[in-house]
């Protein structure tokens, strides 16, 4: 099933409902999501630095049912003594945190920025306040992408499901700080992408708990 609807029942944009035997079929709408990610990874000297960022917001809904506006916000990072052991690298310090802070991007994927909080936890599991800025500036051509999907599940029902995308290469600058330590850094290879997504669920009489537009055929 298509990246975008299994990533909603990762994040539980959607809450799901089991249909009666015979129902109206399931649709689930993504109105707009648009998302933001960057890795920077840089050596000096024997340390290693990495820094893993992605951030998102959305607008989603079933039908019927009401619209649901989240963001999510995860970042990981890492530092490294890559000499101590050469080819694996000894871990110095490493921490990821998660929340559900929304990116403010422009519609046109030229740039997008989030700067928050997250509370998360270092590599020896102690609570910990990671600040994170991170924007991006948009580099390349705006691409413009549509998917659909019409698939037949033997003796459970029918799910059809259609994307708009947009999509722009950028570069990403990233600032993380924890713990009183901070370390930043570019990621000319980042990606900024606007997905607007319906996937419907249409299940075979007697069928209960279909729901291939999050993954689960039953």
């Amino acid at each position: 099933m298509k990246r975008l609807l299994i990533g909603l029942a990762t994040a539980a944009m959607v809450a799901l409902n089991a249909a009666p035997a015979g129902a109206a079929p399931n649709i689930y709408h993504t109105i707009s999501s648009t998302n933001a990610s960057a890795a920077v990874v840089e050596t000096v000297g024997c340390e290693r630095t990495e820094i893993f960022v992605s951030s998102m917001s959305g607008m989603f809904a079933a039908q019927p049912g009401p619209v649901n506006k989240q963001g999510l916000t995860s970042v990981f990072v890492r530092i490294s003594d890559v000499c101590a052991a050469p080819g694996r690298g000894v871990v110095l310090f490493q921490a990821d945190g998660q929340n559900f802070a929304p990116l403010e991007a422009d519609p046109r994927l030229t740039s997008a920025s989030i700067t928050t909080q997250l509370a998360g936890t270092d590599g020896d599991g102690n609570p910990v306040t990671i600040s994170l800025s991170a924007t991006w500036t948009g580099t390349g051509q705006l691409e413009h992408s549509t998917l659909s999907s019409h698939e037949n599940i033997p003796g459970l029902g029918n799910v059809n499901s259609v994307d708009n995308n947009l999509r722009r290469a950028a570069t990403a600058t990233v600032s993380v700080t924890v713990n009183g330590l901070t370390v930043s850094g570019t990621d000319s290879n980042a990606v900024l992408e606007q997905v607007k997504a319906r996937c419907i669920e249409i299940a075979r009489p007697g069928v209960e708990e279909f729901f291939p537009c999050f993954g689960f055929p039953g």
